[in-house]
């Protein structure tokens, strides 16, 4: 059974340390998106459509939100994340 939206974004939420941060993953992905162009845009009809993706990619661990001390951190020992 499929979980509700409501209670999926919670549980992401949790994931990536609040609602906050998760608000502004999600806004910064979608923001790529739409500088990217159509040809980078993932194939999505909607907003709607394009919130539930990035969720995806989210639950998926395909991206993350990083402080910037993280990020130099990352850039001095090799490791990469987005």
């Amino acid at each position: 059974m499929a979980k509700s939206e409501e209670g999926r974004v919670e549980e992401l939420s949790r994931l990536v340390g609040g609602r906050f941060k998760l608000t502004v993953l999600v806004q910064k992905q979608a923001r790529e998106y739409y500088r990217g162009g159509r040809a980078f845009m993932p194939n999505v009809r909607n907003l709607d459509e394009l919130f539930n993706y990035i969720l995806d990619e989210v639950e998926e661990g395909k991206i993350s939100l990083t402080s910037p001390g993280e990020e130099k951190e990352q850039k001095l020992t090799g490791a990469t994340s987005k």
